[in-house]
């Protein structure tokens, strides 16, 4: 696909006129084919570069990488409500206890890198109403122990973790539970059989993605999850109240209110585990200015050749 610049655009456009006359789009499946390309002058840009190979690509002379954090994060869900039948996820401490026992930090380090970060609210922190003020539960599986021995669960239990896509991450999870006494046997599903079983008959645990649409506000990510529909696992209508108040109001601080208090109780109830944000990895030619937004929409207007 060829991009060609309109030399009649609108002289007061906020984008301004792109620097660069031609873009030529290609689509190249491979991963290593893409490397090779780049390499080579093949091409000047790629993006979704794996951790490893763009620590190679970096060392390379005339090849420039970047990471981004992009608004798309990683969640746990459970089966608060029992639609699966007779589950430990409708007791709010084994919910905490897992809360305690994923190591998330760890897995942000040693596997994403980057910039990703760990989150604490169901929401993306830039996104109008996402406060941070909510209930937070840092690694500590002592503690997921005691709270499941409360919970009558001394010795752990069995369940099932459905997940689509990266695979690593949820076996890191599985590991970390496995330490306090849980364990979790992965059934990872291409994605429309995944969401099926999410909305149909339900799931006990579920890892999940969310990129929130690229929209920097509470309604395109909180409101997606929380609102009584078929992928709503928590059916709370105090979260439900809040968020149709905050979704429908004009007044930014209504909206903050109730957004404030739909994520704090979501928190207490740990409804969902946040997880962490996700990043991206670019290599481009050293000949090339670029810079990447979180939202993950490629603004090639802003390049430009040094």
């Amino acid at each position: 696909m060829t991009l060609e610049r309109n030399e009649r655009y609108w002289d007061g456009s906020p984008k301004g006129k792109p620097a660069i006359r031609r873009i030529v789009i290609r689509t190249i499946p491979e991963a290593n084919t893409q490397l090779a390309e780049l390499m080579t002058r093949g091409i000047d840009w790629i993006w979704k570069v794996p951790p490893d190979q763009v620590e190679r690509l970096a060392k390379m002379p005339g090849i420039s990488t970047v990471n981004g954090e992009t608004m798309r994060i990683g969640f746990l869900g459970f089966d608060a409500t029992g639609r699966t039948g007779k589950t430990p996820f409708t007791d709010l401490r084994v919910r905490r206890a897992i809360g305690h026992a994923v190591n998330r930090q760890a897995i942000v380090d040693n596997l994403l890198k980057g910039a990703s970060k760990v989150i604490h609210a169901a929401c993306f922190p830039s996104q109008f109403g996402c406060t941070q003020d909510v209930m937070r539960y840092e690694y500590d599986p002592a503690k997921a122990k005691r709270l499941l021995a409360e919970a009558g669960h001394a010795t752990g239990f069995e369940t099932e973790l459905y997940a689509y896509q990266d695979r690593k991450f949820a076996e890191a999870i599985l590991g970390d539970l496995a330490k306090v006494g849980i364990k979790a046997n992965l059934r990872f599903l291409q994605l429309a059989a995944y969401n099926e079983k999410r909305d149909a008959s339900g799931t006990p645990m579920l890892f999940g993605t969310w990129g929130l649409y690229s929209i920097n506000d509470s309604s395109a990510g909180v409101s997606r999850w929380f609102k009584h529909d078929k992928a709503d696992y928590a059916k709370d209508s105090h979260v439900k109240q809040w968020l149709d108040t905050a979704d429908t109001s004009v007044d930014p601080a209504v909206r903050t209110e109730h957004y404030a208090k739909a994520l704090k109780r979501i928190a207490e109830q740990a409804y969902w585990l946040p997880l962490f944000s996700y990043n991206l990895n670019y290599a481009f030619s050293s000949e090339l200015e670029f810079k990447p937004d979180p939202d993950e929409v490629t603004r090639f207007y802003r390049a430009r050749w040094k």
